[in-house]
C-alpha cells in the first residue's frame, strides 16, 4: 500500500499547481502563468503515467530510496514555487489606480445617491403626514371697533 502513497501524493500536487496556475492566467498577471501552467501539465501527466504503470504492474515492495521518493520531492517543490512566483507577482504588479479609484469614486456616488433618496422620501412623508394630521385652522384677525384707536 505504501508504494501507491508517493506517486498519489506527487499526482495530486502536481493537479493542484496545474489548477492553481490555471486559475492564475485568468488573473491580471495572465501571461506570467501560461509557462508555469504547460510545465504542471507535463509534469501530471509524468506523474499520472509512472502511477498507472505502477497499477499495472502491481510492484509489491517498496525501497526507500532517493529515485523513488525524486517525483513527490519535485512536485511538491513545483507547487511552493506556484505558490511563492504568485505572491511575489502579487507584490509587484500594483493595480491600475485609475480603475480603482474611479470604481470607488462610483461606488461612493451610488451609496450617497440612494442616502439622498431614502432621505428625499422620509423627508416627504413626514411632511404628508404633518398635513394629514394639521386641521387647517382660518386665522381671523382681531375684530376691533372703529371707535379703538390706538
Amino acid at each position: 500500500m505504501i508504494v501507491y502513497i508517493i506517486p498519489i501524493t506527487a499526482l495530486m500536487l502536481t493537479f493542484m499547481a496545474l489548477l492553481a496556475s490555471l486559475r492564475f492566467i485568468f488573473s491580471r498577471q495572465g501571461l506570467y502563468w501560461v509557462f508555469p501552467a504547460i510545465i504542471s501539465l507535463l509534469m501530471f501527466f509524468q506523474n499520472l503515467t509512472t502511477l498507472l504503470v505502477l497499477g499495472e504492474e502491481g510492484i509489491t515492495s517498496f525501497e526507500y530510496t532517493f529515485a523513488n521518493f525524486s517525483p513527490f520531492i519535485l512536485a511538491f517543490l513545483w507547487y511552493m514555487m506556484i505558490v511563492v512566483f504568485h505572491y511575489a507577482l502579487k507584490k509587484t504588479i500594483d493595480d491600475n489606480r485609475f480603475e480603482s479609484d474611479s470604481k470607488k469614486n462610483r461606488k461612493e456616488a451610488e451609496y450617497l445617491e440612494k442616502y439622498e433618496r431614502r432621505k428625499g422620501r422620509r423627508e416627504r412623508r413626514k411632511s404628508m403626514q404633518r398635513a394629514a394630521s394639521e386641521y387647517d385652522v382660518p386665522s381671523v384677525p382681531e375684530y376691533r371697533a372703529p371707535d379703538d384707536v390706538d
